[in-house]
């Protein structure tokens, strides 16, 4: 079973109003649906229980929520009912799709050429002049977990160095537009300095 889909009710439960803590957050998907949702669906990638893609809804987004874990998407379809959650991976998206990409911390568990695989897939499902709004933890190394909520689970979470992110972005056809750095939230989120990268398919 994939980690996720054994923690996935915890993690829904204990997410679910993850945002509501993280005013830079907000302000970012608001601004990024607002120049968007008028050329055409948005993909929050990774959804994961779909509280992402819920707020980008409350904001006028059509939005699709994609995942690859089926009990993460069985607590998205539960919980927000009025929207799309589809099963795909992030290295196989469906083409020309989409006017924007939303990937919170979705990078992270992307080795170097996983990560390049992604990210031209997620080049390819975007329409031309479509933007990507993506965020990792900044720091060296990675985080290896073997429990979470109290269940077991075998995940690894890369840390990104500060630029190396809009390089591979830059690598995969994509030119960066904004570029944003920030401290963690005392009793709200895990303590890693957070990166926020706006970037448009250039090509």
């Amino acid at each position: 079973m994939n980690s996720y889909d054994a923690i996935a009710t915890e993690y829904a439960r204990h997410f679910q109003d993850e945002l509501a803590h993280k005013p830079m957050d907000r302000a970012l998907l608001n601004d990024f649906v607002g120049r968007r949702r008028l050329h055409g669906p948005i993909a929050d990638l990774g959804c994961g229980p779909g509280h992402v893609a819920a707020h980008m809804k409350s904001q006028g987004a059509d939005v699709v929520g994609i995942d690859n874990a089926p009990a993460m998407l069985d607590q998205a379809r539960a919980r927000h009912p009025d929207i799309t959650f589809e099963a795909h991976d992030m290295v196989a998206l469906p083409q020309a799709r989409f006017s924007g990409i939303v990937a919170f911390y979705v990078f992270i568990h992307a080795d170097d050429a996983t990560l390049a695989a992604a990210l031209g897939s997620c080049h390819a499902a975007l329409i031309a002049g479509g933007q990507i709004l993506a965020a990792v933890h900044l720091g060296e190394g990675s985080i290896h977990r073997t429990e979470m909520f109290g269940i077991p689970v075998d995940l690894t979470f890369r840390l990104f160095a500060p630029g190396a992110l809009d390089a591979a972005l830059e690598s995969a056809g994509f030119e960066i537009i904004d570029s944003y750095a920030r401290d963690a939230i005392p009793d709200a989120e895990y303590l890693t300095r957070r990166a926020y990268i706006r970037a448009r398919k250039s090509a």
